[in-house]
């Protein structure tokens, strides 16, 4: 197929630091070096082990974060080459949307949400946001506007890629900017409740733009935004259906009543084969799921495929674009405006009817999560995975010393201004990493407790940075390894 002109404009890619880049092959763009770099990390590898929906062990068939994450690169690429985007800049958006996801899924990300937000009521005496703790830390609404604020995945992923994965010194995976923005944004970046609006990103703004301050958006940041939406509703379909959440019949019905309108003549007769399956007593699940998740994603992807083409054609039409132009609509427009950032999407910007099908596609998640996400097996995991979470955050506030050396060698950078006056020297990680590991303690402990008269250790900032770096450790655990952590620290 034909690009695109409104593929992502690899011309106004950058990286944050450039003094850590070295010359590389020219069959490798800089998106593909960023998928690349993505796939190689830790936080990539440790996905395997951080639940979707149900816990890590309670079956080998189930998803889990590695695979969900492929299956949405799988998707959004597909989605992509049909449209004629940038795939390489998809799939590495895709690859690390969510390197900042915690274990135990969405519960485990709440949980650590209300601990780092101010007023929590989240018992850490020691944290200075607990809210019997504000009169002494004396938060007022300067301090309540410094971006140190709250925990969302999205967010997180960008501090991981950024900051947390160690490769590139202190620029994490040094990941362009276009990259950067389409993980940031595949997901709302508040929670729109109680839990409040996360803000403890916003210094990586910078890392976000373009020469002009305008962010880097793309394309294919809003098409893997989707992509995750189909890949949930497909793969929470599928675990409904082993899960016994939900019959073959009842999942019949929810297609039938939402996606039968849309479907295509093949996946019309693939619908009338499950349906046949699911009125025999003894059905082959097996297939009957196979059939499901093929009428689901080719239905979805087709529809999204069909409508985006022409709110992009129409894009291109209106604002007169060419190969000598096209660089200017990315320089002069934003994401936010509404025919940009409503381009991909189940829907024709002017077709009425089109706007009821993208309506009756938010049902279809909405029944099936509603279906598995309250299910008394899913809530008894969720209520585990938070109390777990609360408990390994309540002991390394007790007590830091407990923290990984990685933890602490961040937090000695991260707090060098402060800590310098106990005699440290930890100006960046690179001079870090050159101490062993019993003198960063050392000088961790000194500065910690207060040695010489020193109270900055005291500090509302300093503390935040501890209460951030407490909170970036039990975000990158496994499943398995906050379980093993808990049994280790409370018996």
């Amino acid at each position: 197929m034909n690009k695109n002109l409104l593929r992502a404009p690899i011309e106004l890619a950058s990286r944050f630091n450039k003094n850590t880049e070295t010359q590389t092959a020219s069959y490798r763009s800089d998106f593909m070096r960023d998928r690349d770099r993505i796939m190689y990390c830790n936080a990539f590898r440790r996905l395997d082990g951080k639940t979707q929906i149900y816990l890590i062990g309670s079956d080998d068939h189930r998803r889990n974060r590695l695979t969900h994450t492929l299956e949405v690169a799988q998707i959004a690429r597909t989605i992509s080459q049909a449209l004629g985007l940038d795939e390489d800049l998809t799939e590495a958006i895709a690859l690390g949307h969510d390197l900042g996801h915690t274990p135990f899924g969405h519960a485990g990300e709440r949980e650590l949400n209300q601990i780092m937000m101010p007023g929590s009521t989240v018992k850490i005496p020691e944290s200075p946001l607990y809210k019997e703790n504000h009169d002494g830390y004396k938060i007022c609404e300067k301090r309540l506007k410094k971006p140190l604020y709250g925990f969302k995945h999205n967010l997180q992923s960008v501090r991981v890629a950024a900051r947390l994965e160690n490769g590139y010194g202190d620029s994490g995976l040094n990941l362009t900017n276009y990259t950067l923005w389409g993980m940031m944004h595949h997901s709302k970046l508040a929670y729109g409740d109680e839990d409040g609006s996360p803000n403890y990103c916003e210094i990586f703004n910078k890392y976000l733009e373009v020469k002009n301050g305008h962010q880097a958006w793309s394309f294919e940041g809003f098409v893997v935004e989707q992509a995750d939406e189909i890949a949930q509703w497909h793969h929470d379909l599928e675990d409904a259906l082993r899960s016994g959440a939900m019959s073959a019949k009842a999942v019949c019905r929810k297609i039938r009543e939402i996606l039968i309108t849309i479907m295509s003549e093949s996946d019309l007769r693939c619908f009338e084969e499950m349906k046949r399956d699911a009125e025999q007593e003894n059905y082959d699940q097996k297939r009957f799921i196979t059939l499901a998740s093929k009428v689901v994603v080719n239905t979805l992807v087709t529809c999204i495929v069909t409508c985006s083409n022409q709110n992009l054609l129409k894009l291109s039409t209106d604002n007169k674009l060419n190969e000598n132009t096209r660089l200017n609509f990315f320089r002069e427009h934003t994401g936010d405006e509404d025919d940009i950032k409503n381009a991909i999407a189940f829907d024709v910007y002017s077709d009425v009817d089109n706007k009821k099908t993208k309506e009756h596609l938010k049902k279809f998640g909405e029944a099936i999560r509603t279906e598995i996400h309250h299910s008394p097996e899913v809530e008894r995991m969720n209520a585990k995975g938070q109390y777990i979470i609360r408990k390994l955050f309540q002991a390394y506030a007790t007590h830091p010393q407990q923290l990984p050396d990685i933890s602490i060698v961040q937090f000695m950078v991260e707090t060098h201004e402060k800590n310098s006056l106990s005699g440290a020297n930890y100006p960046d990680m690179v001079s870090a990493y050159k101490l062993s590991s019993g003198q960063v303690r050392t000088d961790f402990d000194k500065f910690w407790n207060g040695e010489k008269g020193n109270t900055d250790s005291k500090d509302f900032s300093v503390r935040v940075c501890m209460m951030r770096k407490i909170c970036d450790h039990i975000a990158s655990m496994t499943d398995h390894y906050a379980v093993e952590e808990y049994e280790k620290l409370y018996g």
